[in-house]
Order: structure tokens, then C-alpha cells, then sequence
């Protein structure tokens, strides 16, 4: 836990701490179980940087590892003193660990009565994204305007998370077969055992969307008594869509597509090497930090716009709100670059209000 690289290496900061770590566990199939205890510690304590909803869980939390530490610090005094210098640091660090294990362990584990319906709860402001581990070892990326929570007895007997908004999500497998769920509004869930899948399920939006990377994952519906009604299953590189208004469920394949070379609208800077689009990199993009519009209406624009820098924009032009956009944007540009950029092919009036954009078709009718 104390070390630089391990600290990267769960945090995802550095390509070479990934290899060389996955890569000594992979020569240690024995520490395998240490290191998920160590990144589950990691993973705790980076979330609560994302301010728990009960606070006073991680207020606990700490009361009992400060007590715990006074405590071994008391009975071991002599030994200490005993101690070479060069070795106290060890020590310390030998009791740091003994420590946080133990805590979280009386905190989230042994501990039914307390933990049990208290959740650690993300919430991502819109204009914002964000990144976190799970105890199970599970990375899951956050886009803006999403609330997304978990159970403190998380992994005890289940792995179970609630979402509101989009999330992209690389579940870790367990060695008993744990399955990971994700629960939905609309009386969806998603189930897993490892895989990687994006969810898109924000309450505004008029359909839920799955699209699944890597593996294998079932969509399930249920009525409101919890009775199934819908089981699919999907495989790599297909899209369930879930249509609120008439609660049907489409499956649909995502392909790489080739646009017609003769449409004036397509944007090189989306297209790969071989002239075609990648629909899954499309849908994922988001967590790379990558705003990309592929033939989409400047309405549903409007909206990923809005979440994106956490500004309120009104499109008062209903002939614009209908018209599609092409676009790659990659380096951070601002909302008014981005806009900018859109008025080049179309004449736009944009004027700013406190953190309220209302865009409009500018009237270029000369004067006589």
C-alpha cells in the first residue's frame, strides 16, 4: 500500500506500473488475494475524497483507527525503544497496515448492524467526470451528471450498485462467481460476472442504453411487483435500447461503418485509417475525455453540451434544434470554441447570461 508504483498502479496514473504489477501478480498467484485487500483499502480511501454521502461512517471510520493505533502504540512502547532507528519507520508502516486492515474490516465487514442499508454514494456535478475503484478491484469511469452508490457491505455477499446517469464500467471476475449488478431506474438491471460495458440511464433521457465492449452481460426487466418480464443476453459490440415511453427493449449490433464518400458532413477527424467509424468508440468515447457528435441532432447536442461544462443552454430555433453535426473535439476546447467551430458550417447567434447560453440562427439578411 505504502509503495509510489502500487498506489499508481490502482489508480491507473502509469502504463508501466499496470504491466509490471499485473505482471508480478501473475508470477505470485498466491499474493493474488493480499493485493485485492491492499487495493481495497486504496480504493476506500480514494473515495472518500468523493465525500460519502453518511459521513459519519468514515467518521467512525476514522475514530477507530486512531484508537486502534494508540492502542499498539501503548503495548509495544517498549519494543520499539528497543528498536534500531533505521527500523521504526518499518514499524510504522508495519502498523499503519495491521491498522487500516483492521478497520475496515470492524467497519465494513464484521460490523452487519451498522453497515447494513448505509451506502458510500458518487455524485458528479454536470461539467465535471470522474474515476474510482471498487473493493472488488471493478474501475468504473463516471460521466457528468451522474449519481452513482454502493453498500458499505459491499462484496460481502453480493456486489450490487445503483446508477443514475452513464457510466462505463471494467468488472474484475470473482473466483466464486459473484455476479456484479447493476441496478437502473425503469426496473432494469444489468448482470455480470466480468466484463466491460457502458450504461447510459440519465432520468431525462427518453431511452436507457447498454452496449456491451468485452464479454458477456444479461439485461433484466421487471415489473413493479419484481416479477421478470424481459431477460436478454448480449454479446460483444451490441447495443440494448430501452424505450421508455413503450417500454420495448431493441437489440441492435454495432458495426464499423463507412459513410458515403460524397457527404459533404462527414468529419475526417472522426474517421480511423481505413475511412470507417467505430460505433463502440462512439458510445465510449466520453471516458477518454473525448466529445464526439456523429450525425447528431444540435438538440441532442444541446444536451450533451449541457452536461459536459455544466451550463444551461436554450436552442430557441426550432429549423437548428433539427439540423446534424459531425464532430471530434479532444483538446479540452471551451464551450465557446466548440460553438465557434458549429458556426462555420452554420450561422449561429450565441449570446451568454450568467451560465445560461441561448444560441439562435443569426439573420444574414442584408441590410438595405
Amino acid at each position: 500500500m505504502l509503495n509510489e508504483s502500487f498506489m499508481r498502479y490502482v489508480l491507473e496514473k502509469n502504463p508501466e506500473d499496470q504491466l509490471f504489477w499485473n505482471s508480478w501478480m501473475g508470477e505470485h498467484p498466491d499474493s493474488v488475494e493480499l493485493v485485492m485487500q491492499a487495493r481495497e483499502i486504496i480504493a476506500f480511501v480514494s473515495i472518500r475524497h468523493a465525500r460519502p454521502k453518511h459521513s459519519d461512517v468514515s467518521t467512525m471510520v476514522y475514530k477507530k483507527l486512531k484508537q486502534q493505533i494508540e492502542r499498539e502504540k501503548s503495548h509495544n512502547r517498549s519494543i520499539y525503544l528497543k528498536m534500531p532507528k533505521r527500523l521504526y519507520w518499518y514499524a510504522a508502516s508495519v502498523l499503519l497496515l495491521v491498522s487500516l486492515a483492521l478497520f475496515l474490516r470492524m467497519v465494513l465487514h464484521t460490523d452487519s448492524k451498522i453497515a447494513e442499508n448505509r451506502y458510500l454514494e458518487v455524485i458528479v456535478p454536470e461539467g465535471q467526470r470522474s474515476q474510482l475503484v471498487l473493493p472488488d478491484g471493478t474501475e468504473v469511469w463516471l460521466n457528468a451528471g451522474t449519481r452513482f452508490k454502493y453498500p458499505t457491505n459491499f462484496l460481502e455477499s453480493s456486489r450490487k450498485v445503483y446508477l443514475s446517469g452513464e457510466a462505463f464500467f471494467s468488472v474484475r471476475h470473482q473466483r466464486n462467481n459473484l455476479p456484479f449488478i447493476v441496478y437502473l431506474k425503469e426496473n432494469l438491471q444489468v448482470r455480470v460476472l466480468g466484463t466491460k460495458f457502458n450504461v447510459k440511464s440519465y432520468e431525462t433521457d427518453n431511452v436507457v442504453q447498454t452496449t456491451l465492449v468485452e464479454g458477456s452481460i444479461r439485461l433484466i426487466k421487471e415489473d413493479k411487483t419484481n416479477k421478470v418480464i424481459g431477460n436478454f443476453h448480449l454479446k460483444p459490440n451490441e447495443q440494448a435500447t430501452y424505450q421508455k415511453e413503450s417500454e420495448k427493449i431493441i437489440i441492435s449490433e454495432l458495426q464499423h461503418i463507412k459513410p458515403d464518400k460524397n457527404s459533404k458532413e462527414q468529419k475526417s477527424a472522426i474517421l480511423r485509417e481505413d475511412g470507417s467509424v467505430n460505433e463502440i468508440e462512439l458510445v465510449t468515447a466520453w471516458k477518454n475525455e473525448e466529445l464526439v457528435f456523429y450525425d447528431e441532432t444540435f438538440e441532442d447536442i444541446a444536451i450533451r453540451l449541457e452536461r459536459w461544462y455544466g451550463m444551461k443552454i436554450i436552442v430557441n430555433d426550432e429549423s437548428l434544434k433539427k439540423e446534424r453535426f459531425y464532430g471530434k473535439f479532444v483538446n479540452n476546447e471551451t464551450i465557446y470554441q466548440i460553438l465557434d467551430i458549429f458556426s462555420r458550417s452554420e450561422s449561429l447567434q450565441v449570446t451568454t447570461k450568467n451560465k445560461e447560453i441561448t444560441i439562435s440562427k443569426r439573420n444574414n439578411t442584408p441590410k438595405h
